[in-house]
């Protein structure tokens, strides 16, 4: 019997056809693994009430859980998470001095979740990410899709390495977090982005596949409501502004998130100082090329 409370998870991904091991762990918290399916009553007419049997088909997995927005540690090294990025949908570039994403077609990855004495493997699996830059550490946010398969009794946990999960720096001036819009610096209080992925299982009578179907990427920041002669985005509602934030002090640990971003109208909102603020929830939108919204880049 294994307990709720130390209950054992663990998660290892990578590019399909891998043979997983303790080097592909994932350094995630706020794990939740829940089984999904459909269902079909068998409406048999009776002479009494009472609930009717039910035929379940079309099992499939979610599993969503949280990382540090973890660095490589090494200029021209992909992050830790990189497959996951691809299973999202992100395109990688890289060269001696960066690694870049970019939107494009999703690759799936296989997975392995160790849940007390259980181990779910989990295949085509392909998900969504948001960023989450607040105070403390940034983080991302992971929802993800796989074909299920029945648990089988866990062997002993694979010997893990966290060496590759650089932790990433706090947010702040010290660690030269900084955020312009339209080329000019402004404050910046939080920033979440989400790829706005449409993650779904389809099922046809012989196939059976985790799909992404299209995406709708979008970003909201919360700025410090500055003199209108300084910062005006009444003026700048539905325009399309780039914006561009950078973290990171050392070669390594540094990233860049670049938007295409159009203006919506803002929303005034209370700062944790008790002063004004604009908040803005809006898309990110791509130009005629199409999958420009959104790089990212890690040196």
């Amino acid at each position: 019997m294994s307990s709720w409370r130390f209950k054992d998870k663990l998660i290892l991904a990578d590019a399909l056809g891998t043979t997983l091991t303790g080097l592909h762990a994932i350094y995630a918290s706020e794990v939740e693994l829940s089984l999904e399916s459909e269902s079909e009553k068998d409406e048999l007419e009776t002479s009494y009430s009472g609930a009717s049997l039910e035929t379940f088909y079309g099992e499939h997995i979610s599993l969503n859980f949280k990382t540090p927005l973890a660095m490589s540690g090494t200029v021209g090294n992909e992050p830790a998470f990189a497959p996951l990025l691809l299973a999202c949908g992100m395109v990688q570039v890289a060269d001696a001095s960066s690694v870049t994403f970019t939107k494009g077609a999703a690759v799936a990855v296989t997975c392995k979740v160790r849940f007390g004495k259980n181990t779910h493997n989990i295949s085509e699996m392909k998900g969504n990410v948001s960023f989450a830059l607040e105070k403390g550490k940034p983080m991302l946010n992971w929802q993800f899709k796989g074909l299920f398969s029945a648990p089988v009794a866990s062997n002993a946990a694979p010997a893990v390495n966290w060496d590759r999960w650089v932790r990433p720096e706090v947010l702040g001036v010290s660690n030269s977090s900084d955020f312009k819009l339209n080329d000019v610096k402004r404050t910046l209080h939080k920033l979440t982005v989400d790829l706005g992925n449409n993650v779904v299982f389809d099922r046809a009578i012989n196939h059976e596949e985790i799909m992404i179907t299209g995406h709708e990427s979008s970003a909201n920041f919360t700025l410090t409501a500055e003199e209108l002669a300084t910062f005006n985005p009444f003026d700048d509602v539905g325009k399309v502004h780039m914006f561009e934030f950078t973290h990171g002090t050392a070669a390594g640990k540094k990233v860049t998130i670049i938007g295409r971003y159009q203006m919506p109208w803002p929303k005034y909102t209370s700062l944790d100082s008790e002063l004004t603020g604009y908040e803005f929830d809006g898309k990110l939108v791509p130009s005629g090329a199409g999958y420009d919204e959104l790089t990212i880049v890690f040196e």
